[in-house]
């Protein structure tokens, strides 16, 4: 295959493809490995690549790599537009015993949650026209609240004011999880102070 076709196949693909995709798309290992030989493609990890000239996404990218990873805290408050703190590094719920191997490049925070807690409120977004696993509104607010000594009380507030400012809220929900988080009472008293 040449550059131009490959660098359009992984473009169409979001700048992200698997082996498995690779071959689908008619490519052996053969040419695969020569693409990489020629600089054309990068391996990131055993089996996803990356164009070099393509515009990858890195949500994509992060999405290969973690397949059972749901985007948290930061990184889901900086897509729901619920802070101005800009991380530097994705923050990723994986399940508590997973074993992940990732890439210097793109940085990433895991956080190794039981099945409860990793498993509640999450939900799918299109984000940059890639499909993300992430915590929804409710979830996002309740693990600052829960995480509050780790994160910071300014950040916390932040992200609580921009929730309860938010009209696609839903306090019957949030309160739901507040209470399988056993975080009710703390919850009930920054809504308390905020509104």
């Amino acid at each position: 295959m040449k550059k131009k076709a490959t660098i359009q196949l992984f473009n169409n693909a979001n700048g992200v493809m698997t082996t498995q995709e690779l071959q689908a798309s008619g490519l052996s290992f053969y040419q695969i490995n020569k693409l990489l030989e020629k600089e054309v493609i990068q391996k990131v990890k055993r089996g996803i690549y990356v164009a070099a000239e393509s515009e990858s996404d890195e949500y994509n990218l992060l999405m290969k790599l973690l397949p059972e990873g749901v985007v948290c805290l930061y990184s889901a408050a900086l897509i729901y537009d619920y802070s101005t703190h800009l991380p530097t590094q994705y923050h990723v719920a994986i399940p508590n015993k997973a074993k992940a191997t990732l890439p210097d490049y793109p940085p990433i925070q895991l956080y190794y949650w039981s099945k409860s807690q990793r498993t509640l409120g999450v939900t799918q977004v299109i984000h940059n026209e890639v499909v993300i696993n992430i915590y929804d509104k409710e979830k996002t607010v309740c693990d600052f609240i829960k995480f509050r000594n780790k994160i910071g009380k300014n950040i916390v507030k932040e992200v609580i004011k921009s929730y309860l400012k938010d009209r696609d809220r839903d306090l019957n929900k949030i309160s739901e999880y507040a209470k399988q988080l056993r975080i009710a009472t703390v919850l009930n008293n920054y809504f308390e102070i905020l509104l």
